[in-house]
């Protein structure tokens, strides 16, 4: 009976994390496109999150709670590139500027002022743009970890309850 209780409570920190974790990061208020780019920059979320649940609801099963802070410290090392590139992954430098000797015609300098000042107002739109894709990236793996871990941990604890009334 004790293995039935056990698998039972890794089936359930598991699997019902892929659906617990996806209704919580819907109730995030990020905007439509924002949340699949951020998705698309997490990938592997839905592997990495059943494993992350087998592992810390086997730690607390095994009555190891130190376990969970393992996983987390794994999986914030692991995912750190992916959230520090986060923002520079969708966007380009604009590149450079060629600057010259400046038109002596009136004309001429004004529309190369215009120009620079387009040129500048699309840098500064693309870098708030990576900005608010690296917020959202972040906020999705911060939102979605903890989703994962607390419901991981409710079934761990379950898990314990359930053997503690077999004995």
């Amino acid at each position: 009976m004790v293995v039935l209780v056990v698998v039972l409570a890794l089936l359930l920190a598991s699997a019902g994390g892929a659906i617990v974790v996806p209704a919580v990061l819907g109730l995030t208020p990020e905007r439509g496109r924002m949340r699949a780019q951020a998705a698309s920059l997490l990938r592997g979320g839905l592997v990495i999150g059943v494993l992350e649940r087998l592992a810390v609801a086997g730690s607390v099963l095994l009555g190891h709670p130190e376990g969970v802070a393992i996983v987390v410290a794994v999986k914030g090392l692991g995912r750190y590139p992916e959230l520090r590139g986060a923002a520079t992954a969708r966007t380009g430098a604009a590149g450079p500027v060629v600057q010259g000797d400046p038109p002596t015609d009136p004309q001429a300098r004004a529309a190369q002022e215009q120009a620079a000042q387009e040129q500048a107002a699309k840098e500064r739109a693309a870098q708030e743009q990576a900005a608010e894709l690296s917020a959202a990236v972040s906020e999705r793996f911060i939102i979605g970890t903890l989703a994962s871990l607390v419901w991981a941990v409710a079934c761990g604890a379950g898990g314990l309850w359930w053997l503690a009334q077999l004995a």
